[in-house]
């Protein structure tokens, strides 16, 4: 797939925040092995646009709040994922006060925001008549589907993108639409969805500092296998997010960035082969040479600092 170079490519110098579905945490995971500063969903997966723009909202404003649920001795709220969750509801509170005060700070100080939108179709919980970004599995009757209108997803976002500009004016949004089949949804109300996120990020682009990135395309157009797909049919499996990650090197980071990425990942294929014989001299030796090297890459390159997600 061709596409013009990103006009602002990143070095390991950026600090990056990823929210979104599940391809945020994928991607998300390349950033952090590679050395680079990222935030990954730190309020956990959240599909749709509308929950999306809620979380963030709700860090950049005091007078936003969060709804809170109890499930048997579990309370969640009904703005996040189910893995963000405590065993009291004072704990819980405590622990939304320390995202929004994190989310803030990744705000002001982001270079890049990504944002992945999973999905439209939202379920509106009856009692207050708001989306949930998680059923929690909660009983049906207590929430009605919808698909979401372009027009209302894109008025939520026109205003916090607006707000996120007064905090941080430099900062740079990157929009993708998650290669993920939401099958249960049922694959031809799959692509209705798709079509109103395709829509909402057009008129997204027409805002300064907003960009597109073609994930659903690389994996669903330019792939278009199966293959590549895992067991279940719809999660990109390791080889697409290889392809979807080698295809982003080389169009959104700088060529000196992208050298050290090559440098670092022959590093780790060194580092990963098992030696036969480990307590031989020549074993030894070897291991000791490779230890050297590793040294010797971080003196070099201080600014990748490499972790496991």
């Amino acid at each position: 797939m061709s596409q013009q170079k990103f006009s602002y490519p990143l070095t390991h110098e950026a600090s990056i925040l990823l929210i979104g579905s599940c391809f945020s945490d994928e991607i998300g995971q390349r950033f952090v092995q590679n050395g680079f500063q990222a935030t990954v969903n730190p309020g956990g997966t959240i599909f749709h646009p509308i929950a999306l723009a809620k979380l963030l909202l709700f860090a950049c404003q005091e007078s936003q709040n969060l709804r809170v649920c109890q499930r048997d001795d579990i309370w969640l709220s009904w703005d996040l994922s189910g893995g963000f969750y405590a065993l009291s509801e004072q704990e819980l509170q405590a622990k939304m006060q320390e995202l929004r005060i994190k989310l803030f700070n990744d705000i002001q100080q982001s270079t890049h925001l990504f944002i992945t939108f999973g999905t439209s179709w939202a379920y509106r919980l009856q009692a207050d008549q708001n989306l949930v970004a998680n059923c929690h599995k909660h009983s049906s009757d207590q929430f009605s589907k919808e698909n979401s209108s372009v027009e209302e997803m894109l008025h939520v976002w026109v205003e916090l993108i607006e707000q996120i500009k007064r905090l941080n004016p430099e900062i740079k949004f990157i929009f993708t639409v998650s290669p993920v089949r939401h099958s249960k949804d049922g694959l031809h109300e799959n692509n209705l969805s798709k079509a109103r996120l395709f829509l909402l990020v057009e008129q997204l682009m027409t805002f300064s500092n907003c960009h597109y990135f073609p994930a659903f395309e690389l994996v669903n157009d330019q792939l278009r296998d199966y293959l590549f797909f895992k067991e279940d049919g719809v999660h990109p499996n390791t080889k697409a997010t290889d392809f979807v990650w080698n295809f982003f090197k080389h169009n959104y980071l700088e060529p000196e960035t992208q050298l050290l990425l090559d440098e670092w990942e022959s590093l780790q294929v060194a580092m990963r082969h098992r030696i036969m014989y480990p307590d031989s001299k020549a074993g030894i030796l070897h291991q000791a040479q490779l230890n050297k090297r590793q040294e010797d890459f971080f003196l070099k390159h201080p600014q990748l600092r490499p972790t496991q997600p």
